[in-house]
This record gives structure tokens, C-alpha cells and sequence, in this order.
């Protein structure tokens, strides 16, 4: 989100000069020990699926928020709406990107409304997670 937002390229930029720049970024910041190796086509694809589930995640919490739970936590929204998720035949296994939401929940992208936004429901990763934003989290 960083690189896409880059104020010396604007929004100018072209599809395949972002997703190069993000390669480049992706193979600087993986760690030594790290040996997967993503292309920039490998970096949009695995994007596309996390933005498309976030997408799905943040529309079943603007629905659940909609039924005005009376003392529902942020917590108790979250968990509500991922069952919710798991009613869609394209999310048979649910949301698969928790290790993801702390990270992009804030993000304009994904804000339909002021719903969830700074409220705390989960912790901040610690900055050596976030090379894993692409990455599967083991289980």
C-alpha cells in the first residue's frame, strides 16, 4: 500500500511498473533465511485473493454492525461476521487472513464506514511479521 501511494509516481504509474517496484521492495525486505522467491505477477495474484477476502470480511462486519448487536464487542462483530464469510460457497474455509487484518483493517481501501477503524481488536503485528503479508500463515 506504501508503493502504491507514492507521491514522486502518483498515480501515473502503470500496472506493471507497480507491481515490479513492489517485487523489488518484497525481495529487499524478506529476510535472509526466507527463500521464497515471488514474481511481480505471483506478488498481484496473492493480493488480489487477501483484497478480495478482506473486501468480503469488512462487508459481513458492515452487515453485522447494520443488526446493531446490543452489547456486542468489537470482538463479537469480528467473529460473527467471519461465519458469516464462511456462508459463501467461494470461502468454503472461511477468512484465511488473519494474519493480514491487523495490518491492512485501517487501510482507506477497506473503510466503508468509521466501523472497527482504531478500535483495537487486534494488535498490532511487530514489524518482522510483516513480510509474511503475502505469505500463507502456518497453522
Amino acid at each position: 500500500m506504501d508503493i502504491s501511494q507514492d507521491p514522486e509516481k502518483g498515480n501515473d504509474r502503470s500496472a506493471l511498473d507497480l507491481w515490479e517496484h513492489i517485487a523489488q521492495e518484497y525481495k529487499q525486505m524478506l529476510p535472509a533465511h526466507i527463500c521464497t522467491d515471488r514474481t511481480s505477477r505471483s506478488l498481484n495474484s496473492r493480493w488480489a485473493n487477501i483484497s478480495t477476502a478482506i473486501s468480503k470480511l469488512r462487508g459481513c462486519i458492515q452487515q453485522i454492525e447494520n443488526m446493531n448487536p446490543s452489547s456486542a464487542s468489537e470482538t463479537d462483530i469480528l467473529n460473527r461476521a467471519k461465519e458469516l464469510v464462511k456462508q459463501d460457497p467461494k470461502f468454503k474455509g472461511g477468512f484465511k487472513f488473519d494474519h493480514v487484518w491487523p495490518i491492512v483493517k485501517d487501510m482507506q481501501k477497506f473503510c466503508r464506514t468509521g466501523s472497527l477503524r482504531n478500535a483495537g481488536v487486534e494488535k498490532e503485528l511487530s514489524k518482522d511479521h510483516n513480510h509474511n503479508l503475502l505469505e500463507p500463515r502456518s497453522q
